[in-house]
C-alpha cells in the first residue's frame, strides 16, 4: 500500500464524519464527549518589545529559544526613524518564573549562545494583514485552520516558527502578549465557561505528583474533572480504569510516578502516556499535545503517538499536536499537517495524503518530489522551511490554494452534522467546593505520608531539638533554691521551645514550591478552584503539626519539670499546637508570594529572625525602634511566648512580679491565645488569597 503522502487525492480537506464510540459501556452514566470541530481564523499573536540603540543591543551574542519567545529586544536598525516597520535582528529572553518551572526546563538545552535569530517580516508580504504596531513583534501571522473530530493534526515547522505558540493560543494557555483573531467550536464562538471542560492540554513537560501512583493520578483527575456533577465516584474510578487500558498502562498502573529528575518511578514513555491519560480523564472533545514525543526514542515515541491515535479514532477526539522531527511511523499516524515557517506564517494546511502532489504542483515541482528513501518529515521541512524554501514563495502559493479557501469556508459554515447540534454547554465545575477540598486534602495528606524526607525532617528535628533543650534546662523549675532563678530559667526554656517550632516555616516552603508546576497545570485545566488548593495545603499540615506538638510537649514539658496541673497542661498543649501550625502557615504564605524557592527561604529566614527579635523577651517593647514596633504587635510568637510563660509562672508571687516587670499578665493568657489564633487566621487568609491572585507562570 502506498504511503499516505503518495496519495493521488488532491481535493481540499473534506469534512469527516466520525463514530464517537463511548469510553465506557452503554449503561455507564458517563456520556460520550460531544464532537468538537475547532476552527480558527486570522490568528495573530504579538509580544511587546523594547527598542534599544544598536550599539547597546545584545543581539549578536544573545541566546535564542527554539520556540515561543516571550520577551524580545529589537535593534533600531531598519526600524525607521519613527519606529515603524519590523526589525530584522532581535534577541529573546524567556522569562518563565523560576519557582514555577525552573526545575523542569533546562534553558541551556534549548538555546544557541553563538547565533542571533533572523525574524521573517510577514507583515510586509501577507496581503490584508496590517503591520504590527510600533513596539510589538509578530510571532503568528494570520493563521486560519480547521481541526475536525476523529482526526490527528500535526503542527510542524522550523525552530522558532511558532508551533508551540500557536498551540498555546488555540488552547487559551497564553498568559501574555496580544492575541487577535477568532476561534469557533462547532460554528459557535468559544466561551470561557465551557472551554476548560471540553479541552485537554498535554504539556511538553510531564508534570505529576511524584507521590501518587498512575491509577491514583488518573482517578484523581477523573474525580475532579469529569462532568456532570451527578456522576458517581464508582463510575469515575471505572472510567480511569478504561483509560489505563486505552493507553496500555496496565503494567504501570500501581507504580509510583516518582521524581523524574532522580530517575525514580515511571519510564519516560509511561510518563508521556500518563500525561495524555490525565487529560483524557476529563472526557474532553479536543486534545492538544505539545511535543508529546520529545525526549523519547523512536519506539517509545511510536507508543505514545499510538495512544493518541487510539483516542482520536475510538473516542472521536479532535487531536492537535506539535511535533519536532518525527520518525516515519509517527508521521504516518497523522491525518493532517499544519506547517509553519519562521514568523508564524502558514505554508501548508491540509491532508498529509496530498503533500507530494501539492509540492509537485508548484513551479519546478519535480525538484520537490518526495523520495522514497528519506524520512518524509525531514524532506518536508527542507522543502518548505530550508534551502528549497528560499526558491519558492510557499506562503503565497498556499494563500492561493484550495486548502486556504476550504479552511476559511469551514470557519463560516462547514455544514457537517456535528456542527448542526449547537453550542457545547457543560457545567463550570464538576465538584462542589467542599468535595474538591476533601479530595485535594486527601491527596496532600497521602503525598506527605509518602515523602519520607518531609516526615523525617519534621520528626527528628522535633525530637532532637527538644531533647537538647530539655537536657540543658533539665528540671529547671526546682534546680535552684532561689525561686526567682528557677522562674527565669523556665522563661528561657520556653523561649527556646517556641523558637524550635519556628523551624517548621522552612519545611513548609520546599514541598509547596516543588509542586507549584503541578498546581499551575491543574489550575489551567480547571481541575479545582485556586482557593481549594490554598486551604487544602494548610489543612494537610494539621495532623503532622499536632503530632509534632504532642511529641515536643511530652519531651520538653516533663524534662524541664513544668507544673502538672490539668488546666496548665491543656493550655500548654493548645499553644504548642498553635506554634507548630502557625509557622508552617507563614512558610506557605511566603511560598505563594515568592517567584522561586530561594526567595521563599530568604523571606522565611528573615521573618524568623525578625519575629525572634520582636517577641518582647530579648528586647523589651520599650526599646524596640518606633518603625519596628508594629511587628511586635502582629508577631504571633510574641503572643505564644507570653501565653506559655504566663500560664506557667503566673499565680505565684515571684512569677507575678516578673510578669509585671515584662508587662505581661496571667489573667490575659487566654487573650494571648486568641491573638495568636487571629494572627494565624490572617496569615492563612492572605496565603489563600495569594494562591488565587498570584501566578509566577508566564507563557
Amino acid at each position: 500500500m502506498a504511503p499516505p503522502w503518495k496519495s493521488s487525492d488532491t481535493d481540499a480537506p473534506a469534512t469527516t464524519e466520525v463514530d464517537t464510540g463511548d469510553v465506557v459501556d452503554e449503561n455507564s452514566p458517563i456520556p460520550s464527549a460531544p464532537p468538537a470541530h475547532l476552527t480558527a481564523r486570522d490568528t495573530v499573536y504579538e509580544v511587546d518589545v523594547a527598542i534599544v540603540e544598536e550599539d547597546e543591543s545584545t543581539t549578536k551574542n544573545s541566546s535564542v529559544l527554539d520556540d515561543e519567545p516571550v520577551n524580545a529586544i529589537i535593534t533600531t536598525r531598519e526600524y525607521g526613524q519613527k519606529g515603524r516597520g519590523a526589525a530584522k535582528e532581535w534577541a529573546i529572553k524567556r522569562t518563565i518564573g523560576e519557582g514555577a518551572l525552573s526545575s523542569y526546563h533546562s534553558i541551556s538545552e534549548r538555546t544557541s549562545k553563538s547565533e542571533a535569530a533572523s525574524v521573517e517580516e510577514p507583515s510586509e508580504k501577507i496581503a490584508d494583514l496590517k503591520p504590527p504596531e510600533p513596539g510589538r513583534l509578530r510571532l503568528l501571522s494570520g493563521i486560519t485552520a480547521s481541526f475536525e473530530p476523529g482526526t490527528m493534526t500535526a503542527l510542524m515547522g522550523s525552530s522558532g516558527a511558532g508551533k508551540s505558540t500557536l498551540l498555546d493560543v488555540l488552547a487559551g494557555y497564553k498568559t501574555g502578549g496580544h492575541i487577535q483573531g477568532k476561534i469557533n467550536i462547532n460554528g459557535h464562538p468559544k466561551t470561557d465557561q465551557s472551554w476548560q471542560a471540553i479541552v485537554g492540554y498535554c504539556e511538553q513537560v510531564d508534570l505529576h505528583n511524584p507521590a501518587m501512583t498512575v491509577r491514583e493520578s488518573l482517578v484523581f483527575a477523573a474525580r475532579m474533572r469529569l462532568r456532570p456533577y451527578s456522576i458517581q465516584d464508582s463510575a469515575k474510578i471505572e472510567f480511569a480504569g478504561k483509560i489505563i487500558k486505552l493507553l496500555d498502562l496496565n503494567e504501570f498502573a500501581d507504580m509510583l510516578v516518582g521524581d523524574e529528575a532522580s530517575g525514580e518511578g515511571l519510564p519516560k514513555h509511561a510518563r508521556k502516556r500518563l500525561t495524555v491519560g490525565v487529560e483524557l480523564a476529563s472526557n474532553p472533545s479536543i486534545l492538544f499535545a505539545d511535543e508529546p514525543t520529545s525526549g523519547l526514542d523512536s519506539l517509545s515515541a511510536s507508543v505514545v503517538v499510538a495512544s493518541l491515535e487510539r483516542a482520536a479514532r475510538q473516542e472521536g477526539l479532535t487531536v492537535v499536536c506539535t511535533i519536532h522531527q518525527p520518525s516515519r511511523s509517527v508521521f504516518e499516524s497523522f491525518d493532517n499537517l499544519l506547517l509553519l515557517r519562521k514568523g508564524g506564517v502558514c505554508v501548508y494546511n491540509g491532508k498529509i495524503a496530498n503533500l507530494d502532489q501539492y509540492m509537485q504542483s508548484a513551479p519546478n515541482g519535480e525538484e520537490y518530489a518526495m523520495p522514497d528513501e528519506v524520512n518524509p518529515a525531514d524532506h518536508i521541512l527542507e522543502v518548505f522551511c530550508g534551502p528549497f524554501g528560499e526558491k519558492q514563495d510557499w506562503a503565497d502559493l498556499f494563500r492561493k490554494s484550495d486548502m486556504a479557501t476550504a479552511a476559511s469556508k469551514s470557519f463560516d459554515s462547514c455544514g457537517c452534522s456535528y456542527c448542526q447540534g449547537g453550542e457545547i454547554c457543560v457545567d463550570s465545575h464538576s465538584q462542589s467546593f467542599m468535595s474538591e477540598l476533601y479530595i485535594v486534602f486527601q491527596r496532600q495528606m497521602l503525598a506527605h505520608w509518602r515523602t519520607p524526607t518531609y516526615m523525617a525532617i519534621r520528626f527528628w528535628w522535633t525530637v532532637i531539638a527538644n531533647i537538647m533543650t530539655g537536657a540543658i534546662y533539665f528540671q529547671a523549675s526546682t534546680k535552684s533554691d532561689n525561686a526567682v532563678t528557677n522562674t527565669t530559667n523556665i522563661i528561657g526554656a520556653i523561649f527556646f521551645y517556641v523558637n524550635i517550632g519556628t523551624m517548621s516555616i522552612m519545611s513548609a516552603v520546599v514541598p509547596l514550591i516543588s509542586e507549584r508546576a503541578v498546581f499551575y497545570r491543574e489550575i489551567a485545566s480547571g481541575t479545582y478552584r485556586k482557593a481549594v488548593y490554598g486551604l487544602a495545603v494548610q489543612l494537610a499540615e494539621l495532623p503532622f503539626n499536632v503530632g509534632c506538638a504532642i511529641i515536643s510537649f511530652v519531651i520538653f514539658y516533663f524534662m524541664v519539670g513544668l507544673k502538672l496541673e490539668g488546666e496548665r497542661i491543656g493550655y500548654f498543649v493548645l499553644m504548642a499546637i498553635g506554634t507548630n501550625w502557625i509557622m508552617p502557615t507563614f512558610g506557605q504564605l511566603f511560598a505563594f508570594l515568592s517567584p522561586n524557592i530561594g526567595a521563599a527561604v530568604g523571606y522565611g529566614a528573615l521573618s524568623q529572625m525578625v519575629f525572634t527579635l520582636t517577641m518582647g523577651f530579648l528586647i523589651p517593647p520599650s526599646d524596640i525602634p518606633p518603625w519596628f514596633i508594629w511587628i511586635y504587635w502582629i508577631n504571633p510568637l510574641r503572643y505564644i511566648l507570653q501565653g506559655m510563660v504566663s500560664n506557667e509562672i503566673g499565680g505565684s508571687p515571684e512569677g507575678d512580679q516578673i510578669l509585671n516587670a515584662l508587662s505581661w499578665s496571667f489573667d490575659d493568657r487566654w487573650w494571648y491565645c486568641l491573638a495568636a489564633v487571629a494572627m494565624f487566621g490572617i496569615a492563612g487568609g492572605v496565603g489563600i488569597l495569594a494562591a488565587t491572585r498570584i501566578s509566577w507562570l508566564q507563557r
